[in-house]
């Protein structure tokens, strides 16, 4: 009996070290990703397409709020490309764009983040039809999204994976 409790002080201490290595490895993970969060962020608000494309896996796919699937290269050409092309013509610019509410949940080398956007935009229109933005120097639009990014990493690196964006429902009125 008297060689087991020896071994107790040893093995809580190792279950402590076990327990604090796995904390630590998922801020880790989590602050990694807030750090590519920003870095993304920035490039955005920027219109810096090859900073972005960076930070995307090739095999990118993004599920808009209509519904409408579009991979890396199709997201850069409708999506992206036009939106960052007014940008950096000073047409288009982005007065709110914040993501809160932020879930994070890391499996290995993949994670999910969930989240809430408010964002809120002047100098172009959304055209859904080609989903892509034209200039208006008229419109403004603001609104709230839930948001679900995937991420990979690879190479030690995290990419944004695929990302689907929905519109959250109105409240019912109350009684």
């Amino acid at each position: 009996m008297r060689p087991l409790l020896c071994l107790l002080p040893i093995t809580a201490g190792l279950l402590c070290s076990i327990l604090a290595t796995s904390t630590t490895a998922a801020d880790l993970g989590e602050a990694e990703l807030r750090a590519v969060m920003a870095e993304r962020l920035k490039a955005s608000l920027e219109g810096d397409s090859g900073k972005v494309a960076s930070l995307l896996a090739d095999e990118y796919l993004q599920t808009d709020i209509s519904g409408h699937v579009q991979d890396k290269s199709v997201w850069f050409k409708e999506y992206f490309n036009p939106l960052a092309e007014l940008i950096r013509a000073g047409k288009f610019r982005w007065e709110v764009y914040d993501q809160k509410e932020l879930q994070f949940r890391i499996y290995g080398d993949s994670a999910v983040v969930v989240g809430v956007l408010d964002a809120k935009g002047s100098g172009a229109r959304w055209v859904p039809q080609s989903h892509t933005w034209e200039t208006d120097p008229n419109a403004s639009f603001s609104g709230t999204l839930r948001f679900t990014h995937v991420y990979v990493k690879r190479n030690g690196k995290w990419l944004l994976a695929a990302l689907h964006n929905a519109v959250p429902f109105a409240p019912p009125p109350a009684k």
